[in-house]
C-alpha cells in the first residue's frame, strides 16, 4: 500500500527533518504490520437504542439498531439475532431474529411473563461470522423488576472462608419460599469453577429448614476458580444463584499502576495512574502512602471512580509499593512495576483535545526516534526526531488530518522497535450535539407535549439526521446500565469495561475521560507480533445461513427435491441439491405477524422423508450460554436512587400466576390463558388484540363471526376464527425474521381506556431536517418525571440528546 494514502504530514513547530530511503523502508513495514494488526482485530461495530434499560416481566420492549462500521458491504447483513440472558447463569430465556435492512434494525418483542427479578442481558449478533466468532456482538445490560410473586427465593452465603482443622470453607444454601417458609428436598446442583477450570461439582438435597453446607477445599481456590454456580429445583421452579469464593491471602483490594507511556524510566519524571477496587470490582475512593524502599516519600489518593495520579522519578533497583491507609490487613503493600534503565517516556498534559496534541517526550540518553499518530490501523502522522538524553522536548502535533475520536501516540526507536505509548481522544469539540427544546416543563397527563429537535454541527451549523427517540418514565432507567451511542462507539467498544461516573453522558466530562485514558491507553505494542503474511479478509468471514437436508428412509437423496415456503400471506419456491441439501434465503421467511413460517415437502410420499433445518439461533445459542455476562459497569459508592413509584407495562399489577407451556413455539399471548390457539384476544374495550391491553388478565377470546373495534386505527374488524390446526407431517415450522410493528397510539379521548405505558412514545427513525423540527404526541396517565432520550446517526456522525419533563395530575 503506498504511503502517499497512508501518511499525512507531521507539523512540528520546534523541529524540521528528511526522510531517507531506509526509514522510508522501514516504515512501510511499521503500515504494514499495523494494517494487518487491524484487519485480524476487525468487529464491526454495532450499536441498539432500546426504550429503556428497567423493565418488568410481560413488558414491551422497543428498539433500534444501527451498524455504525461494518467488516463487509453493509448490504451483507440481513439479519439481527437477539438472546435475553440471565446474568446469574448465563442461560437464554427468549431469542427473536429481527430484519437489518441497509445498516438499521427495528424491532420489538414482548418479554416472557415468567422471568423473576434479577439482572439480565441483551446480547445482539449478526448474520456475519468473523474468524469463526458472530460479527458485531453487542451488550446491552437491563434490570427486571418482576411484577409476580416469586414462589422460591434462593441465596448463597459464606459460612466459614477457612477451617484449620479441615482446611475446608463452607458456602451456605438457602431455599425459601414467597411466603418465608422453608423449602425441604429441593434438588441441588452446583459447580466450583469457570470455563477453563473446575474445582469440584456436585448434587445434593436441601434440609428440613431449606439449607445445604457447601464444603470446598479453601486453600486450592484462585481467581481462576473461584465461581460457585449452584441450581435449585423444586417442582417446576428452578433457580439459579451464585457466589465468588473468598481466595485465601488474597489482597482486600485490587491496585492496578499504569505509568504514563508504558514504563518507569531511571532518573527521568513520569506520571502514574492508578486504580483502586476492591474484591467484587467497586471502585474505590482511598488514600495511600507512596514507599521507596519502605521510606514514605508522598501521599496519592482516588476519587470516587477509583482514578488517581501521581509523579515519580524513579531509581533503578529502588523498590517502590504502595500502602492504602484504610488497609486493615498488616503489612499488605502493592508494588509499582520495576524502573527501566534506559527508556523514554511521554507525558501529555491534556489528552482530550481538539485540533491540537502537546507532548513532552524525554529519554534517558541520545537516541533517534520515530513518531507515528495512527489508530492500530492506519497511521495518520510520522516523523522522525533526535532526543537529547535527559532532555524534556516538547513536541506540538496539528490533527487536521486525524478523525475524530481515540487516537494512539507511539514511540519506536531507531530499528522501529516501539518504546512508548500513549492514547488520545481527539476533535472532542467535532461531536455534534442534539438540542431538545420542549413548549413547556411540566405537563397535565394526556396533555399534547411539543418538542423541536435540531443537531448543531462543530462550528453550529444545523445539520441533518435520522434518529430514534423515547419518553419513558424516569425510573425505567438505571446508571449501572446506561449506554448511549456516543460513550459507546468512541470509547467502551474499544477499551472496554470503563470505570464508574455518577453522569450520564461519559464523554462530557473531560476530567474524568483524562483519567480514564491515563489508566486504559496503553496496549502494550501487541501489534508488532502480528505477522504481516496475513490471509485475505474474505476467508476469515462467512455467513449464518438457514439450511437444512431432506433424506429419504435415512439416507441421501440421488435427485433434487421440491420445496414450499409459507410465510405471512407469501408462497416460495425453492429445490435441493442431488444430495438433499438446501438453503433458505433471508427474504422467505421475512414475516409481520405470526413469528413462524412453515416448510413444506411438495413430494405426496412425504412419509418416506426426513427434514433437519439447521437454524443458527442454536448455533448462537451455544456460542452465547459459553460467556459470563458479568456487569458491564463497576461499582460506585455513589448509587442511583430511585423514589418514584414503579409500574409493570401496563399499569396493572399482576397476580401470581402458574403457567405451564405445553408448545414452545406458540409465542405471547397463549401463556396467559387468556387468548385462542392464534394468539387472538379482545380486552375490555371490545378491541380485538389491542396494543394497550395485551397483559390484562380481563382479556377474552374472540368468537367467530363477531365485529370488533381495531387496534390502533379507526374502523371495525369482522372476526373469521382461528384457523390454527394440528401440524401435518409434511410441515415443518421455521422461525421468522421479525418485521417492525408501529408503537401503539392510544387514543387520548378516550377517557375510559387508561394509558398506562412507562414508554408514552418510541419511534424507530424520526428524520431531523438541517433547522429546527418539530414533534408531537401525548402524555399517558402515569405522571412523575419522564426522561427524552434522542440518538442516531448525523450527516456528521453520531449524536445524543436527552432531556427531563414532568408529568403531573390535572
Amino acid at each position: 500500500m503506498s504511503l502517499r494514502f497512508l501518511f499525512a504530514f507531521l507539523i512540528f513547530f520546534i523541529f524540521s527533518f528528511s526522510k531517507s530511503k531506509a526509514q522510508e523502508t522501514g516504515l512501510d513495514s511499521i503500515a504494514s504490520n499495523l494494517h494487518h494488526y487491524g484487519l485480524r482485530h476487525n468487529t464491526s461495530k454495532l450499536f441498539i437504542h432500546f426504550d429503556k434499560n428497567v423493565y418488568t416481566n410481560n413488558d414491551k420492549v422497543w428498539f433500534t439498531g444501527y451498524l455504525l462500521t461494518s467488516v463487509l458491504d453493509v448490504n451483507q447483513y440481513n439479519t439481527l439475532y437477539l438472546s435475553l440472558i440471565n446474568n446469574q447463569d448465563s442461560t437464554i430465556v427468549l431469542q427473536q431474529k429481527f430484519l437489518i435492512n441497509e445498516g438499521f434494525c427495528f424491532g420489538s418483542l414482548i418479554l416472557p411473563d415468567s422471568l423473576q427479578s434479577s439482572d439480565y442481558s441483551f446480547v445482539a449478533n449478526t448474520n456475519i461470522k468473523v474468524n469463526g466468532k458472530p460479527d458485531g456482538e453487542f451488550i446491552q445490560p437491563i434490570t427486571i423488576r418482576s411484577t409476580t410473586t416469586n414462589p422460591l427465593v434462593a441465596t448463597l452465603s459464606i459460612f466459614k472462608s477457612y477451617d484449620e482443622q479441615t482446611k475446608n470453607g463452607t458456602a451456605l444454601l438457602k431455599a425459601i419460599s414467597s411466603d418465608n417458609h422453608f423449602v425441604p428436598d429441593a434438588e441441588i446442583k452446583y459447580i466450583i469453577g469457570r470455563t477453563n477450570q473446575t474445582l469440584q461439582k456436585g448434587s445434593a438435597k436441601s434440609s428440613v429448614i431449606g439449607e445445604l453446607m457447601i464444603n470446598y477445599p479453601a486453600d486450592k481456590v484462585n481467581a481462576e476458580n473461584n465461581l460457585l454456580t449452584v441450581s435449585i429445583k423444586k417442582g417446576n421452579q428452578t433457580r439459579y444463584v451464585k457466589i465468588n469464593l473468598p481466595i485465601l491471602k488474597s489482597k482486600k483490594y485490587k491496585v492496578q499502576f499504569y505509568p504514563e507511556g508504558g514504563h518507569l524510566v531511571n532518573g527521568l519524571l513520569c506520571r502514574v495512574g492508578f486504580e483502586i477496587k476492591d474484591e467484587e470490582g467497586t471502585s474505590i475512593k482511598a488514600k495511600a502512602v507512596l514507599f521507596e524502599n519502605k521510606i514514605a516519600k508522598d501521599t496519592i489518593a482516588t476519587n470516587l471512580n477509583g482514578l488517581g495520579s501521581f509523579f515519580i522519578i524513579p531509581v533503578v533497583n529502588q523498590q517502590y509499593t504502595v500502602k492504602l491507609l484504610q488497609e486493615d490487613l498488616e503489612d499488605v503493600v502493592y508494588n509499582l512495576p520495576r524502573a527501566l534503565t534506559n527508556g523514554i517516556t511521554i507525558k501529555v498534559g491534556e489528552a482530550v483535545v481538539a485540533n491540537e496534541l502537546l507532548a513532552k517526550l524525554e529519554s534517558s540518553s541520545n537516541m533517534k526516534i520515530h513518531v507515528l499518530v495512527h489508530n492500530f490501523d492506519q497511521i495518520f502522522l510520522q516523523s522522525s526526531l533526535h532526543l537529547t538524553g535527559r532532555h524534556a522536548q516538547n513536541v506540538r502535533f496539528k490533527l487536521d488530518s486525524v478523525p475524530v475520536g481515540l487516537q494512539t501516540l507511539t514511540i519506536l526507536d531507531s530499528l522501529y522497535k516501539p518504546l512508548a505509548e500513549r492514547i488520545f481522544f481527539a476533535h472532542y469539540d467535532q461531536i455534534s450535539r442534539m438540542e431538545i427544546k420542549a413548549d413547556k416543563e411540566a405537563y397535565h397527563a394526556r396533555e399534547k407535549i411539543n418538542l423541536k429537535l435540531k443537531i448543531i454541527g462543530k462550528d453550529n451549523e444545523l445539520i441533518p439526521g435520522l434518529v430514534s427517540v423515547a419518553c419513558v418514565q424516569g425510573n425505567r432507567f438505571t446508571l449501572k446500565n446506561n449506554l448511549n451511542i456516543i460513550d459507546y462507539a468512541y470509547l467502551q467498544y474499544h477499551l472496554g469495561m470503563l470505570p464508574s461516573h455518577t453522569q450520564q453522558l461519559k464523554y462530557s466530562d473531560p476530567d474524568y475521560l483524562n483519567a480514564v485514558l491515563l489508566v486504559k491507553g496503553w496496549r502494550k505494542y501487541l501489534w508488532p507480533a502480528e505477522k504481516q503474511n496475513m490471509p485475505d479478509l474474505n476467508t476469515l468471514t462467512s455467513n449464518y445461513d438457514l439450511t437444512g437436508i431432506i433424506t429419504r428412509n435415512k439416507k441421501a437423496l440421488k435427485t433434487s427435491m421440491g420445496l414450499n415456503i409459507f410465510s405471512d400471506k407469501n408462497i416460495f419456491i425453492l429445490n435441493t441439491d442431488s444430495t438433499g441439501h438446501f438453503s433458505i434465503p433471508y427474504s422467505n421467511i421475512l414475516s409481520s405477524t405470526s413469528g413462524k413460517a412453515w416448510l413444506n415437502l411438495s413430494n405426496k410420499n412425504y412419509f418416506q422423508y426426513e427434514v433437519k433445518v439447521n437454524d443458527p439461533l442454536e448455533e448462537i445459542k451455544k456460542y452465547v450460554v459459553s460467556k459470563t455476562y458479568d456487569p458491564v459497569f463497576n461499582k460506585t459508592s455513589v448509587l442511583n436512587k430511585e423514589n418514584e413509584s414503579f409500574n409493570p407495562g401496563g399499569g396493572i399489577n399482576l397476580k401470581e400466576v402458574t403457567v405451564t407451556v405445553k408448545d414452545k413455539e406458540r409465542l405471547e399471548f397463549e401463556k396467559n390463558g387468556y387468548a385462542n390457539k392464534c394468539g387472538d384476544y379482545v380486552c375490555r374495550y371490545n378491541i380485538l388484540n389491542c396494543e394497550n391491553h395485551w397483559h390484562d388478565r380481563e382479556n377474552k377470546a374472540p368468537v367467530k363471526g363477531k365485529i370488533y373495534r381495531r387496534s390502533g386505527e379507526n374502523g371495525t374488524i369482522f372476526y373469521t376464527g382461528c384457523l390454527v390446526q394440528e401440524i401435518p407431517p409434511n410441515i415443518t415450522l421455521l422461525k421468522t425474521i421479525n418485521l417492525p410493528k408501529e408503537f401503539y397510539i392510544a387514543d387520548v379521548d378516550n377517557k375510559n381506556e387508561p394509558i398506562n405505558f412507562p414508554t408514552v412514545y418510541w419511534n424507530y427513525q424520526f428524520g431531523i431536517n438541517n433547522a429546527e423540527t418539530p414533534l408531537t404526541f401525548n402524555a399517558g396517565d402515569l405522571t412523575g418525571r419522564f426522561k427524552i432520550i434522542v440518538q442516531g446517526l448525523s450527516r456528521n456522525g453520531i449524536v445524543y440528546g436527552e432531556k427531563e419533563i414532568v408529568i403531573k395530575n390535572p
